[in-house]
């Protein structure tokens, strides 16, 4: 028993002076005790409740109430405390009339070494009797909040003993087709697969029953009652119903994955929200239409759009009445171009038009046309009447075009060039006349970035990434800013792809890396237990040197390596997979973790996260926009959340910006959710993680 317990006596006595014996004996002892002392069966009842004592002490030879209408009282009330009967003096005789009326024990006041050796046993008894049943208990609610959520599980679940069923719930009994419960109870678990696949689930059964398997999963062609088959896999583990052994065994329909294969491949080409192609897609069909000027010599032109006032739109009415706008620019282009001309949304706040015209006023007209129906259009965004204008850069380009970089190179700069007019106008690109701001622009944009790095004009801010299942850990994604020598603010969209023009991403990607290690060595410094996002290009997934050179900042800053997750765009790392593959193993030999962000955006969405060994993946914000609302987004959503817990990898939705999206999120299984809702990119990390969980 613990030294430090008190210990709770009733004691049962015709005497008074008596029972202050029993105290002193257990004092004398170091017992400390709480005596209540009782003469009636009355007494006792209104004295004893559950749990209320530990120990009663009734003499043996006392006659109102006797030892037998003591003990049964007490069980009544409370079946778990003791009861000890006590005698003046050692008798054998005594002791077995005290055992067969249902006493622990009988003890002497002649002999208190005996007295207090019982009284510590007895109380250990009941303390682990108490413990039993508390534990009993627990296990009762655990097994009860286990069916409950075996129930609700979108996963189809069955519990086989002997290769027979015993339990399935109902997704289960949905896939196979049987009606109820009562109809697969006793039937062989092998009339779930194929014929031909009998001989293999057998003998791995009679493999895992004897621990002479590692692997979990087996893949088999299942067969529902209405003899219809389907790809599935089978996970087993082992688990018990009522105390009895058996095997759980999960199902998941592998078909599903195709079908979610199918809708990603098809969502690749779209952007969701303005359902016009986007960058991937449209860069794909740019190159084709450059391998064809190259055969046929003929000219095509291209337009690059860019809204003018996106910041002022974005502070009168947020994001939402930027997505309303660039939906309205959208539908203005599918209405002016119809459906033969390839458009797209290029970026964020750009869009692309892909054209057979090759004479110039035609395509001036064209963007002319393009440019008024925008600057005359009105947008309603939440009671607000928005007008918007754009610049429109104009390019042509034929044979003597190098790829198609070269092609959205030229449009962007004359782009640039009519918002550096005053925007709201078109600028057509001139190869000459243009050269000199080009060369310009690139000087600018090398010396911008190269100061930025060698004076730490670049800073980083932080966005929570919080759980939806009340885990209490801090992530956070850094991202990166920069201002120019006059404190102006350079928006990420200019500097980023400006760096990888002229291939400074591993060195703008070093500097993130070490300064947000920095950040968190001094976080974890102070105890708190954080974890870093931190994006990489692809020019990084295929530097050879940057995982040892990651190694040993790792090691000089003396940090954790698994509290880092190096994240890559999808569509980066597809263009790079053998790359990427390479980095990613070599971050898991540094124990820190990768990540694939905009997921389900690229046309092999599936494939992609197989090469790669991601611990997380992002699914793309275009999926969160009106989710609750939005039936397809939704299914997708939970195709690609079921394709990642069947991978063992963990699932964020990005760019969440609403309250609505919660429930459906969490009823989807989403694991965490990042963006604005929560919290805007700060330059402090002081999220209420600990209030989120709550």
């Amino acid at each position: 028993m613990a030294d430090n317990k008190t210990l709770r006596l009733i004691i049962v006595d015709n005497s008074l002076n008596k029972a202050e014996e029993i105290v002193s004996i257990l004092k004398n002892a170091g017992i400390a005790v709480r005596m209540q002392y009782v003469e009636d069966i009355v007494d006792l009842e209104e004295t004893m409740s559950p749990d209320s004592h530990d120990l009663i002490f009734c003499t043996i030879t006392s006659e109102v109430p006797t030892l037998i209408e003591t003990i049964e009282t007490a069980n009544k009330i409370d079946p778990g405390i003791s009861i000890i009967a006590v005698h003046d003096e050692s008798d054998n005789e005594y002791r077995q009339e005290a055992l067969m009326a249902g006493a622990r024990d009988l003890v002497s006041r002649d002999n208190p070494n005996h007295f207090q050796l019982v009284t510590k046993r007895e109380a250990d008894f009941v303390s682990l009797k108490r413990r039993f049943k508390a534990c009993n208990n627990s296990l009762r609610e655990s097994e009860k909040r286990c069916h409950i959520l075996l129930d609700s599980s979108r996963d189809a679940i069955t519990y086989v003993h002997e290769g027979m069923h015993i339990h399935a719930n109902q997704v289960y009994l949905d896939t196979f087709g049987f009606p109820n419960a009562e109809e697969i109870e006793g039937t062989p678990i092998m009339d779930m697969v194929t014929e031909k696949d009998h001989e293999k689930l057998k003998k791995y059964i009679r493999m895992y029953s004897k621990g002479e398997t590692r692997t979990r999963a087996l893949d088999v062609t299942g067969k529902k009652l209405s003899g219809k088959v389907f790809r599935a896999q089978m996970e087993f583990s082992p688990a018990s119903i009522e105390g009895e052994p058996c095997t759980q065994i999960i199902i998941r329909d592998q078909s599903l994955n195709k079908e979610l294969e199918r809708k990603l491949k098809f969502l690749s080409k779209k952007d969701i929200q303005t359902e016009l192609y986007n960058r991937q897609y449209f860069l794909e069909i740019l190159e084709e239409t450059v391998r064809l000027a190259h055969e046929d010599r003929n000219s095509r032109s291209l337009l690059y759009i860019e809204p003018d006032n996106c910041k002022f739109i974005k502070e009168t009415v947020g994001i939402s009445g930027i997505d309303t706008v660039l939906t309205d620019i959208a539908n203005i282009l599918r209405q002016i171009l119809g459906e033969d001309v390839v458009a797209a949304r290029f970026s964020d706040n750009s869009f692309t038009i892909l054209s057979d015209i090759s004479d110039t006023n035609e395509l001036m007209t064209l963007a002319d046309k393009v440019r008024s129906a925008v600057e005359t259009h009105i947008s309603e965004v939440d009671g607000h009447s928005i007008t918007c204008t754009c610049s429109i850069g104009a390019s042509q380009f034929g044979a003597n075009c190098k790829d198609a970089h070269d092609v959205i190179s030229q449009a962007d700069l004359a782009c640039e060039l009519a918002r550096g007019e005053g925007g709201n106008c078109v600028h057509l690109h001139n190869p000459v006349a243009d050269e000199k701001a080009s060369r310009e622009r690139d000087i600018h944009w090398t010396k911008t970035i190269e100061l930025a790095l060698n004076q730490n004009l670049f800073s980083l801010v932080y966005q929570p990434i919080a759980s939806l299942h009340g885990e209490t850990a801090e992530r956070y994604e850094v991202l990166l800013r920069m201002t120019d020598e006059d404190e102006h603010t350079i928006p990420p969209s200019k500097f980023i792809p400006a760096a990888k023009e002229h291939g400074m991403s591993v060195a703008v990607d070093r500097w993130v890396i070490v300064h947000a290690i920095k950040v968190l060595r001094e976080r974890l410094r102070t105890g708190r237990d954080t974890i870093l996002f931190i994006k990489v290009s692809p020019e990084t997934l295929v530097d050879t040197d940057m995982p040892g050179w990651i190694k040993e900042v790792i090691k000089k800053s003396r940090i954790d390596a698994r509290k880092l997750v190096f994240e890559a765009h999808e569509n980066d790392v597809n263009s790079v997979l053998r790359g990427a593959k390479g980095f990613a193993a070599e971050l898991e030999k540094l124990k820190c973790s990768f990540c694939l962000e905009h997921f389900g955006t690229g046309p092999n969405s599936i494939q992609v996260l197989k090469h790669v060994n991601a611990k997380y993946i992002k699914i793309d914000g275009s999926f969160m926009r009106n989710l609750a609302s939005n039936q397809e987004n939704q299914a997708m959503v939970k195709s690609m959340t079921e394709l990642a817990q069947s991978m063992k990898t963990s699932t964020i939705a990005e760019f969440v910006e609403d309250a609505s999206s919660l429930a459906v999120l969490w009823q989807c299984g989403i694991n965490y959710i990042q963006g604005n809702f929560l919290q805007q990119p700060q330059e402090i990390m002081d999220y209420d993680f600990e209030g989120d969980g709550d």
